[in-house]
């Protein structure tokens, strides 16, 4: 896994938000008492990013409906050099004091590594001092006559990379994508979980077997009656759920945002933030469009650049 030390310690400062942040080495601290406040759309610690809603999966459960029919967006990379200088950054000492966001995930509205300018995106995120990471169904990257540069880029300047294992239809190259990032990609590798009945906690467990400690988080997401989807999880999941990962110690483990309700009153001992409180996301189009969430494509600011 590369280092991220060089890049210093950064600080976000919002107190009349109860805000006070440090980051480093891909790491966020949280300080003071209390929960903070929500905070302003356009000043999040972390966005989702939607660069397109192209995709070449057509998972029968995505929530935003992306398909073969969607487009790329255009000029990305200067959209994004645009918003970033809205921002300030100052040096103090051995600190960074910024209102910038720490970290970004590409491809809340699509398949990210479908769009032709998606590589030098990366760059670009990354030399403006904010963490590219992404997520991706795993097509692109399993195939070895598409994936060099791709992973080339993602060795040099991703954070993490997140493979979603939803869809049975792709799950081989679902899994040849991770091995392939595991041997060459040197940066952190999620896999996403979309979790809709036993069964599928059943897999998860599964998949946790095969993979031991070599993968950062298992990511697990409710099924949501959203965009393609119109199920939701069936009643009892979560139970068998929390029940596995305590019986079998499972630890890299992450929960959705969607799940906060259930954790609230479950034996798992997690730090709850209101969902969507220090995250947004961002369809990057020449008019900023800031929504609450990946679920939620409503604008709620639109940053005209």
């Amino acid at each position: 896994m590369k280092d991220w030390t060089q890049w210093g310690i950064k600080h976000r400062l919002f107190p009349e938000h109860n805000y006070h942040a440090v980051w480093f080495n891909l790491k966020t601290t949280r300080l003071g008492t209390g929960v903070a406040k929500e905070l302003p759309p356009d000043k999040a610690e972390f966005y989702d990013v939607g660069i397109n809603t192209l995709c070449n999966a057509e998972c029968d459960f995505c929530y935003v409906s992306a398909g073969h029919g969607g487009i790329n967006y255009p000029n990305i990379c200067e959209t994004w050099k645009k918003w970033m200088n809205t921002f300030t950054v100052k040096k103090e000492g051995n600190t960074i004091v910024t209102d910038a966001p720490f970290q970004i995930a590409i491809g809340s509205t699509g398949e990210p590594t479908i769009h032709p300018d998606f590589c030098k995106f990366l760059q670009t995120v990354y030399e403006s001092g904010v963490v590219p990471n992404y997520t991706t169904n795993g097509l692109v990257l399993s195939n070895s006559l598409l994936n060099e540069e791709l992973l080339e880029y993602t060795r040099h300047f991703v954070g993490g990379v997140a493979v979603s294992f939803g869809n049975p239809k792709i799950i081989a190259k679902a899994h040849r994508a991770v091995g392939n990032l595991l041997a060459q990609g040197n940066t952190n590798v999620n896999i996403h979980h979309i979790i809709s009945d036993k069964a599928s906690v059943d897999r998860f467990y599964d998949i946790v077997l095969r993979y031991g400690k070599s993968i950062h988080y298992h990511v697990v997401l409710p099924l949501m009656p959203s965009g393609r989807s119109t199920k939701g999880m069936e009643p009892g999941t979560f139970e068998y759920l929390e029940e596995k990962i305590l019986d079998k110690g499972i630890k890299n483990v992450a929960f959705g945002a969607h799940f906060v309700d259930n954790l609230k009153t479950s034996k798992i001992k997690t730090c709850l933030f209101p969902p969507e409180s220090l995250s947004k996301n961002i369809i990057l189009t020449e008019k900023l469009k800031i929504t609450p969430s990946s679920f939620n494509l409503k604008p709620i600011k639109v940053i005209e650049l």
